[in-house]
């Protein structure tokens, strides 16, 4: 199973980096779970400038994070509040004695999955109450003064804030079309996320790209996380191997071959 978690963290550190302190392994106690979440913690007073999904973010935040290959189930909600205060205990005591240092309510904890259906928000409301819908793909409630989010990650606006999730997302056409414009319009945007987005929605990054250099526009583009994290065949294969050998002449291909490579190239061609 494709491991979506490093990915995630990998694609939000740049967005929020400057504000939050991002941790991928969060011990949990017993439970092998330290995997599915990412904590992040506020390292200045001020309030960070972010005007979409991120600017809920508390002092303190557990995200559990599924992705796109893993359906939210009836269980999680529970686990999420279970894990989500043990963490809390575990920081509290990493930071100072309970009550002080950290309030109730500077920690958020944050259940994100690709596509909640209404089946699961139900679940979630007969178990902690009602659901507050902040904007399209995002609930919240509280709970023992601690605020819980539920985001849908495939029904967000397509924003910069929300890049990291629709990039990791698996998403209809359309939106992945709206995420690659909206990557191309942006030269800092495309450093980031371009070599994602082709590896990831090779359809919606070409169809775009074509449309792109039709009009004149240049772009850049960085496939090397996206190499890092997947791996260079699971790319070579998400982009297509006859895309990825144009971009290479012959002179280059022959110059690769390893001794062995030739002679088998010279056996077949004869």
């Amino acid at each position: 199973m494709e491991q979506w978690h490093p990915i995630f963290a990998e694609l939000l550190r740049p967005v929020v980096e400057a504000y939050y302190e991002v941790r991928t392994t969060v011990p949990v106690g017993d439970r092998p779970r330290e995997a599915d979440f990412v904590l992040l913690r506020r390292l200045a007073a001020a309030a960070p400038p972010f005007r979409g999904l991120w600017r809920h973010l508390t002092a303190w935040n557990v995200l559990e994070f599924k992705g796109p290959t893993v359906s939210p189930r009836a269980e999680d909600i529970e686990l999420l509040v279970e894990l989500g205060l043990g963490i809390d205990r575990r920081l509290r005591e990493e930071h100072g004695r309970p009550g002080r240092g950290m309030a109730a309510e500077d920690v958020s904890f944050w259940y994100i999955a690709n596509r909640l259906g209404r089946r699961f928000l139900r679940g979630a409301q007969r178990k902690l109450g009602p659901l507050e819908a902040v904007g399209p793909g995002l609930w919240r409630c509280r709970l023992l003064r601690r605020l819980l989010f539920w985001v849908s990650s495939a029904d967000l606006p397509v924003e910069e804030d929300s890049l990291p999730l629709h990039v990791v997302g698996r998403e209809p056409l359309s939106t992945e079309r709206q995420v690659a414009r909206l990557v191309l319009e942006q030269p800092a945007l495309q450093a980031q996320y371009a070599g994602w987005l082709a590896s990831l929605h090779p359809a919606a990054w070409k169809e775009v790209e074509v449309m792109a250099r039709a009009a004149g526009k240049k772009f850049q583009i960085d496939l090397r996380p996206a190499i890092e994290h997947l791996g260079l065949e699971k790319v070579i294969e998400q982009v297509g191997k006859k895309r990825v050998m144009k971009l290479f002449s012959l002179d280059d291909i022959l110059a690769s071959l390893s001794p062995e490579q030739r002679r088998e190239l010279k056996r077949r061609l004869k």
